[in-house]
């Protein structure tokens, strides 16, 4: 796990190497003010990584324990899905033989084919469809189960929206440095520093991507 206080100090370590007039009149401002916009930001910076991201998962969490599954006893049905839910990560309910990592929008070809039980998928490669409820949380329907098999899941891995006071769950060293990086751009373009924001969207989208960056260690 990576915490609010460890993100805070390496977004300010960046700010300290971009050796330019526009680094200097930055930290020239106040640092209360920089720290606050800094945690202020974050939440944003990890929910762009989560979103533009090429591999690999930010701040995945388990969900299995919480979940609550509503059963329309045809082999279907749909799981409530966390209030800090992003998106999935792995969605597996016993008896299928692999799990889900796509949940598909509602109004895709390939939800609409899980509407008729002909063209809807099986326990071989099953499918998972975004939507709402009647009270209008997010669940995942789930395709499909033999009808006479009890609902059971087994695993819920999904990415979750950033809650300062948990930090970032996981340890994956490459992405969670993409966040501090988009998180310094964002800060540059709070201050109008469009150069330097773009530079460090820059290292921070080659992260996402898992490619070599020439930041300075």
């Amino acid at each position: 796990m990576t915490s609010a206080e460890e993100l805070r100090l390496k977004v300010r370590q960046i700010i300290n190497e971009m050796h330019d007039d526009s680094a200097v009149g930055l930290l020239a401002d106040d640092t209360r003010s920089i720290d606050e916009h800094i945690l202020a930001l974050l939440p944003d910076a990890v929910l762009w990584i989560q979103k533009n991201k090429g591999w690999g998962g930010v701040n995945v969490k388990s969900g299995v324990e919480a979940a609550t599954i509503k059963d329309n006893g045809d082999g279907t049905g749909r799981i409530l899905l966390p209030e800090d839910f992003v998106d999935i990560v792995a969605l597996q309910m016993e008896g299928w033989q692999r799990p889900c990592a796509t949940l598909f929008p509602s109004g895709s070809a390939v939800a609409a084919a899980q509407l008729d039980k002909y063209t809807r998928a099986g326990v071989c490669r099953p499918v998972c469809v975004d939507a709402f409820n009647e009270c209008g949380h997010r669940v995942a329907c789930y395709y499909s189960l033999p009808p006479d098999k009890e609902p059971r899941l087994l695993t819920l891995l999904y990415e979750a929206r950033y809650n300062p006071d948990e930090g970032l769950a996981g340890n994956d060293e490459a992405l969670h440095k993409a966040v501090a990086y988009q998180c310094a751009a964002m800060l540059y373009n709070v201050f109008e520093r469009r150069d330097c924001a773009n530079s460090l969207m820059a290292i921070a989208a080659a992260y996402c991507n898992n490619v070599q960056t020439n930041e300075k260690k």
